[in-house]
């Protein structure tokens, strides 16, 4: 120590403050960071609400506002998916809105109230030399009050994206520090996840979609489980772990990915050897809590017990209490003072896993038959299976349900992506139950976002975290040798000791060893074995026998002699030397004050960091258009709005009629009801494929077949045309999924129906040019097309022409009023709130020449499997 340490000591605290300082600032920093990146689509375009599905999902939280969660439960909804209906509360992940409605309500009671921020003053002079010196994500003006007060369930609903993108980039912080144990590697991978555009993409402001409120859910339920299996005295914890696995339930279906990332981990903790009483209790309550509570949400139900998604932590629960019930027993013989021999468990265990085996081999025998065990969804299934196409068309038709590519990876995840690697070796030497965790982790996400480009999104936490830990650890290196010459205490080698063989002798091992027997009162040993000097980790609370920790400890030591036996504790004495020598320490200060100069002069990240911030914050400005309106640069720099869509709707709520149905393909039926508040014949959710695939079929077929289906369904057509996104553009695929279930649409020699659609001239087909969609979408666009107008009266074409709308003539009331009357709904009960409506005798002949249909994954369900289904089994080699 180069200072006495009267003058190290509190020189050591100021700096340490100064530190705490320094990572208080930036941690306000990223949060904010994370905040401001998700308001570009704001400060455009207001509080207005994104894409297809968060219109549904403002809608379903405005009712829930309206007429609390008990109604929301027993809502069946009649304005979507006409003339049957959907039941919403039951077929929704409720927890988005329920966190919508609660803020709601809570700043419901808050009057306008200013809370002074009196940390905020001092940091104005720093953030003004930062907005100069070119740093993004600076407020213009720091405000020392923040306003809280009511706010309505629209704006909160676009708020909530970016306020929960904040609390994930925490989260995720609090996960590298619990991997890596050091502050500076979870600061790091806060800052990382913040503007991490894999994370934003599903989180800029106003896109209420499932995905914002789940990343958060995810990050805390995985920190929470790795909290309660640090120690063997951490399993309390699991409650909690329990508690934020429902709430990620109740957000995203995705939760299926939480609970076997958990299941899969625990199952590899038992594999290393590292299964302790604690290991047991933590992960017995979070699949208890964690179950329950996942069973009351209406969506979810009884699938933990019965999905096939889902059982395989299932069976790690049941595990567990298998190897529980054996460590009790070891532990009753060691009362009773008859210790089972190493073998003599081994062979214990073996059995018992055997019987356990047994029985479930009998179970599922006696309950597969009876349709207990439910079939993996197509979206599952194509996680597993090399090829693009699941067999289910209308799941092939998703742009985001396509493998990812490179170009995804370098976009979305980009320069921490190159560093996933080192932050994964520096791990190495650390080696908890965390670290195994994260490699867990990144093996599975990359593979599963390999299969589908969406989940890319579940790649932004661990690669935040991973190069975190990276940066952390160069940060740890730079700022260590100045605290260890102001007296902080440094590396200690440490000595060996011999540990227990249980938990019991731990607190009377000494007592025992002072007790010595007579002759013939002796008695004879077991086994005489010798216990291996070892120094039990942070996740161990004995030195167990016949696992396969004792295996690996056998192994290490068996290796470790292949070595000079002064070789380790050279080593060692090295590393002590490292931070207990003067000369060393001066050595390490030099180098890390070169190291700092080089980063910041010479090294090509000097000018890569800064790039990547652009990158995200420009790809933030990329993914913050709401859909329904976009910007256009104009030539003097200005922004001109394009309103086109979100006007086309608000035209209908203000010209139509509101008992008005209004058709369009199964993409716009969420906007249909959530602007336009006028009844749509589907949305965007995929429950019922034979319905869509009826809407495909009639919208691609000739202008006078459709209207006869038409008339008896709707008032208005609405088709999206001229624009990037025109219906004309997605047709095929209408044509593709309306063939799957009506196969005399394309024939089932055409599944792919390629008769539909256009040459390479861009000149339609035959059945395309024929079709109803074309002409609506043409009509007097372009020379020669038109549609008929005594069939579909052309009344609203948008500003811009990418809405129009036509009225269509000669409807049937006769098919409107029996539909709208409630005795021709049929009800599970009398009194039920559950009643699915019905197509109207009119149609009659068209649904019955509709084809249940079975996809690949569907081997419980009878049926024959449709032309399109066949062909992707052939083309898997599957027939």
């Amino acid at each position: 120590m180069l200072l006495p340490g009267v003058v190290a000591f509190p020189l050591r605290q100021i700096v340490k403050l100064g530190l705490i300082i320094i990572q208080a600032i930036f941690l306000l920093y990223f949060a904010f960071a994370a905040y401001d990146i998700r308001l570009h689509a704001i400060k455009t375009f207001g509080h207005v609400i994104h894409e297809f599905d968060p219109w549904f999902n403002y809608r379903a939280a405005e009712y829930l506002a309206q007429h609390g969660l008990t109604k929301f439960f027993r809502w069946y909804d009649y304005m979507s998916w006409y003339p049957i209906g959907r039941p919403i509360g039951t077929t929704i992940y409720p927890g988005m809105q329920m966190w919508a409605v609660g803020i709601f309500e809570v700043l419901k009671q808050v009057p306008t109230t200013k809370v002074p921020l009196p940390f905020i003053p001092p940091l104005r002079p720093l953030a003004k030399w930062a907005r100069r010196n070119g740093w993004l994500f600076i407020p213009e003006a720091l405000k020392s009050k923040l306003e809280i007060g009511p706010m309505s369930v629209n704006d909160i609903c676009c708020m909530i994206p970016p306020w929960f993108g904040a609390s994930a980039s925490i989260f995720t912080g609090l996960l590298a520090y619990e991997i890596s144990r050091s502050v500076n590697a979870g600061l790091m991978a806060t800052g990382i996840m913040a503007i991490i555009p894999a994370h934003i993409m599903r989180s800029v402001g106003g896109k209420f979609d499932n995905e914002a409120v789940a990343m958060t859910a995810i990050v805390m339920t995985f920190w929470l489980w790795l909290l309660s299996v640090r120690t063997p005295k951490h399993w309390p914890i699991g409650v909690l772990t329990g508690l934020s696995y429902i709430n990620m339930v109740a957000a995203w279906g995705g939760y299926i990915f939480v609970l076997n990332m958990i299941g899969v981990h625990a199952l590899m903790l038992v594999a290393m050897g590292r299964f302790t009483s604690g290991v047991h209790r933590a992960y017995s309550l979070f699949f208890i809590v964690g179950t329950l509570g996942a069973i009351q949400i209406p969506v979810v139900g009884m699938q933990p017990l019965r999905s096939l998604e889902q059982m395989g932590p299932l069976l790690v629960f049941i595990g567990f209490q298998v190897l529980a019930f054996c460590d009790f027993q070891r532990h009753r013989r060691e009362k009773m003072k008859d210790p089972m021999g190493t073998w003599e468990f081994v062979r214990f265990r073996i059995m018992m896993c055997c019987l356990m085996l047994v029985a479930l081999a009998i179970v599922a025998a006696l309950l597969y038959p009876t349709g207990y065990f439910g079939p993996l969804s197509s979206r599952i299934r194509g996680l597993f299976v090399k090829h693009t196409k699941t067999g289910n068309p209308l799941v092939d038709s998703v742009a985001e349900h396509q493998p990812a590519n490179p170009r995804i990876y370098a976009s979305h995840l980009g320069l921490p992506l190159d560093y996933v690697l080192l932050g994964g070796l520096v791990s190495i030497f650390q080696r908890n139950n965390g670290f195994y965790f994260m490699c867990l982790y990144g093996y599975i996400a990359s593979h599963f976002s390999g299969k589908m480009s969406r989940l890319v999104l579940i790649c932004g936490p661990i690669v935040s975290v991973a190069c975190g830990i990276w940066c952390g650890f160069l940060l740890d290196m730079v700022i260590d040798p100045f605290l260890l010459l102001l007296g902080k205490k440094g590396y200690v080698a440490p000595t060996a000791t011999a540990p227990p063989t249980s938990a019991d002798e731990k607190s009377s091992g000494k007592a025992k060893q002072g007790k010595s027997q007579k002759g013939k009162d002796a008695k004879p040993t077991r086994r005489n074995e010798r216990v291996a000097e070892v120094e039990l980790e942070e996740w161990e609370e004995e030195s167990r026998p016949g696992g396969a920790m004792q295996l690996k400890r056998f192994l290490k030591s068996s290796y470790q002699q292949l070595f000079p036996g002064s070789s380790l504790e050279d080593a060692k004495k090295l590393r002590q030397d490292a931070d207990s020598k003067v000369l060393l320490v001066l050595l390490r200060c030099a180098l890390a004050i070169a190291f700092v100069v080089y980063m910041l002069t010479m090294s090509e990240m000097s000018s890569a960091v800064p790039k990547y911030i652009e990158h995200c914050k420009s790809i933030g400005q990329q993914v913050a258009s709401p859909t329904v309106m976009y910007a256009v640069q104009q030539r003097d720099g200005s922004l001109y709005i394009v309103r086109d869509y979100y006007d086309g709707y608000k035209w209908l709520e203000q010209n139509t009629a509101t008992d008005a149905r209004v058709m369009a393909w199964w993409d716009y039926g969420y906007q249909i009801t959530g602007i336009a508040n006028r009844t749509s014949i589907a949305d965007g959710n995929t429950w019922n494929h034979e319905h869509i695939a009826t809407l495909g079929r009639t919208l691609t077929s000739e202008v006078k077949r459709a209207h006869n289906v038409i008339r008896h369904l709707a008032d208005y057509v609405l088709v999206w045309g001229r624009g990037q996104r025109d219906d004309l553009g997605k047709s095929p695929h209408l044509a593709r999924i309306g063939n799957s279930v009506f196969p005399d649409h394309c024939g089932d020699d055409d599944p792919k129906c390629n008769k539909f659609g256009f040459y390479s001239n861009k000149v339609p087909t035959p059945m395309m040019e024929k079709s109803l969609l074309y002409k609506l979408v043409e009509h007097n666009n372009k020379e020669g097309v038109s549609v008929n107008e005594k069939l579909f009266k052309h009344v609203h074409t948008t500003k811009h022409g990418l809405m129009r709308i036509y009225e269509v003539q000669n409807v049937s009331q006769e098919s409107k009023d029996w539909i709208a009357d409630p005795k021709n709904r049929i009800c599970d009960a009398p009194g039920s709130w559950y009643c699915v409506g019905q197509y109207p005798p009119a149609l009659n002949k068209l649904i019955a020449k509709r084809r249940n249909f079975a996809q690949i994954e569907d081997f419980n369900k009878k049926g024959e499997k449709s032309a399109y289904t066949r062909l992707i089994e052939k083309e898997k080699g599957e027939l």
